[in-house]
């Protein structure tokens, strides 16, 4: 079996906002990995793998110390930028896509850290009418390879929030109050559980899990936090402005898509702060 496992860190036990990342960027890294350690031990118990590939994908990718994992079937995509960024790597030789760390969309109420691939230049995307986070994302593109999101972890509000959208094992690290603020569980309780979700993918065929792919083309709109944002993404060809804020472009591609999504937030990136 091949796993690919694409790490965030808003979602990750014991973390609540940004400035812990900043002055306390040891600690969140050292959280990360503990967590993955609980998903490879499971696995590597639990069934022949013939790899497990971890894409370090929260911020430039540069979380994770080389060589964390001692087992020679563990591969590491880091550093940035990069073409396909959270889903690198990824192809149709995996079994399976692990989701580690992840968090609510934005505008989502007392969801941590919220936000939907960029923080600082957009506020909200839609897939064909359908506001969307990294997870749904994420999910399509791994649709592209014919391969299933299988199991997800982060805080309750984006438990709460994938309901609807996939049926799948869930490990939940804490509860949402706030951007800033949450309730934490144990490291016992989080360890547990992860055990128990990851074991309880191990136990469903793989057939059983959707594999999500749109049928037909695929509008996308992404509104973004200023006019000026928008004044320069607005030059990328194919790219529609819409309104003050909002930005439309369609394909049949989701491919093609989910890269627009890319390319306007490293160039939106750019100009959040400018005056």
């Amino acid at each position: 079996m091949k796993v690919f496992i694409s790490t965030d860190m808003e979602g990750i036990e014991g973390i609540s906002s940004w400035n812990e990342m900043t002055t306390k960027q040891g600690l969140c890294a050292s959280l990360l990995k503990q967590e993955l350690t609980y998903v490879i031990d499971t696995l590597l118990e639990g069934t022949e793998m013939e790899e497990i590939c971890i894409c370090d994908s929260h911020s430039r990718g540069e979380n994770l110390v080389y060589g964390s994992f001692g087992d020679e079937r563990i591969t590491h995509i880091k550093g940035y930028p990069r073409h396909s960024y959270m889903m690198e790597g990824l192809d149709e030789s995996f079994d399976a896509v692990f989701l580690i760390g992840y968090h609510a969309s934005i505008g989502t109420e007392k969801g941590g850290m919220d936000h939907s691939y960029s923080s600082s230049c957009i506020y909200e995307i839609r897939l064909n009418g359908t506001v969307v986070g990294e997870t749904e994302i994420n999910a399509y593109y791994a649709g592209l390879f014919g391969v299933p999101v299988t199991l997800i972890s982060g805080d309750d509000v984006l438990e709460a929030q994938l309901k609807e959208f996939l049926s799948i094992p869930f490990v939940r690290t804490k509860e949402g109050l706030g951007r800033y603020t949450a309730k934490m569980y144990s490291p016992e309780l989080v360890r547990r559980t992860f055990e128990e979700q990851v074991k309880a993918f191990l136990q469903r065929p793989l057939d059983s899990f959707e594999v999500k792919r749109f049928e037909g083309p695929v509008e996308l709109e992404v509104d973004l936090v200023t006019t000026v944002i928008a004044d320069a993404v607005a030059v990328v060809p194919g790219l529609e402005r819409i309104g003050g804020r909002t930005v439309r472009y369609t394909s049949e591609q989701y491919d093609d898509v989910f890269h627009m999504i890319l390319t306007i937030a490293m160039l939106g990136g750019n100009f959040a702060q400018f005056t």
